[in-house]
């Protein structure tokens, strides 16, 4: 039986568009997210071993799995806040050189290969995200969660160390992260990923980057996309350790937080770095002392924190004193300029417990612009590099504003 011809005319105008869309998918390079700090979700379980302050603080001892990172409801209230601050806390061990969580708290990052974990970093009240409008330009564009598009969350209270010293957590992130980006490609057909990222995740990228061999990265990076970048730390990275860091929740009081943020490995990482803002330019300035980049430890011990000069010499120094290494594959990065940002916090004594005067320079608000362009000059050296400067939208801005997600969204399609 022959079809009659408006019908088979009818059928291949149906089907054109589907091979034309399945060809273009096959085009796509796919895309590989590492969120900013504190842009994804943790997951808690209290052991046995878990010893409270207060009885209120077990009240989930052997009851499971939980949501520790981010319940909003739980942090209306001060016990709740230190409850949380008690179990999102680190230690350091001297002995092994590492970090890790207080006894009888364990942790996971769920939806790991996935966008969801990030969609939102309290998926009970969507009240603010910084990725969710990033994901849903990628889905406009034809990206599809766990197909052309994958998430890679991790626990942001830690970080990685330099070659010979230990980091569990670190480590096991950067293998997971290496096995998600050669599955993504297999998944496409041999193409290479682009990697895209904020903030914190840029630099976190960059190190497991530049830590893989050349040709693997040339096998499997198309394109490496970071987004406002704090390549040589920030200012405000002193600062947030004085006054604490509330998470950008502004019900909850920075300093009910502060021990827990000066507790873990991530929070030394935003100091700035001598390469950058040079070791003698002051950076904090109270009646007596000044301290630059180039006297962090000085600074740490004068604020009370003086068990953190070793790990900090050690772990972190030896990884941001000098400017980021060149990787060797085709890089855009993207940066928010003339947004107000603190250049120096001037103190009136010797007090660190009073608001400082701030001398106010060049930015995002939350990054020195000196910071997020420290490695366009010897980036620039090689091929295939790109600093695109959105005026007037700030660190989290980049990522909500329709004119700078234009601006990112073009540049992760230059893999295309």
């Amino acid at each position: 039986m022959t079809i009659p011809l408006l019908l088979l005319l009818l059928l291949l105008a149906v089907a054109a568009p589907r091979r034309s869309v399945q060809a273009a998918s096959r085009q796509r390079h796919p895309v590989v997210l590492v969120p900013g700090y504190a842009s994804n979700e943790l997951d808690a379980r209290l052991t046995e071993l878990y010893r409270p302050s207060s009885p209120r603080r077990g009240e989930r001892k052997g009851h499971g799995w939980f949501r520790l990172f981010l319940n909003q409801s739980a942090l209306h209230e001060p016990a709740g806040v230190r409850c949380f601050g008690e179990q999102m806390s680190t230690v350091y061990d001297a002995a092994s050189d590492d970090y890790y969580n207080v006894p009888g708290v364990e942790t996971r990052v769920p939806s790991f290969g996935s966008t969801k974990g990030f969609r939102y970093p309290d998926p009970d009240d969507k009240s603010f995200s910084y990725m969710e409008k990033l994901v849903e330009r990628l889905e406009k564009a034809g990206y599809r969660d766990g197909e052309t598009m994958f998430g890679a969350p991790y626990d942001f209270r830690y970080a990685v160390a330099p070659a010979g010293r230990p980091s569990r957590v670190g480590s096991a992130f950067f293998r997971a992260l290496k096995s998600l980006v050669e599955r993504a490609s297999r998944l496409n057909g041999g193409r290479r990923v682009t990697i895209v990222t904020h903030s914190y995740g840029g630099t976190l990228a960059h190190q497991f980057l530049v830590r893989r061999p050349l040709p693997w990265r040339r096998r499997f990076v198309r394109r490496f996309v970071p987004v406002a970048a704090p390549w040589g730390g920030l200012v405000l990275g002193m600062q947030v350790l004085l006054s604490g860091n509330n998470l950008a929740l502004p019900f909850v009081d920075p300093l009910a937080l502060r021990q827990e943020y000066r507790s873990l490995q991530s929070s030394l990482w935003p100091l700035p770095s001598p390469a950058v803002f040079g070791a003698a330019q002051p950076l904090v300035t109270t009646k007596s002392r000044n301290y630059s980049a180039g006297d962090v430890a000085g600074f740490l011990a004068a604020i009370g924190l003086g068990e953190a000069v070793g790990p900090y010499e050690s772990r972190v120094l030896p990884l941001f004193g000098t400017l980021p290494a060149p990787l060797k594959v085709p890089v855009s990065c993207v940066v928010g300029v003339g947004v107000g940002t603190a250049e120096r916090m001037v103190y009136p004594g010797d007090d660190f417990d009073v608001t400082p005067g701030v001398v106010v320079g060049d930015g995002d608000g939350l990054v020195n612009l000196a910071s997020l362009v420290a490695v366009e000059t010897t980036w620039s050296r090689g091929r295939h590099f790109r600093m695109v400067k959105v005026p007037n939208v700030s660190h989290t801005g980049i990522l909500v504003e329709d004119r700078a997600l234009d601006i990112i969204i073009r540049e992760i399609q230059r893999a295309n």
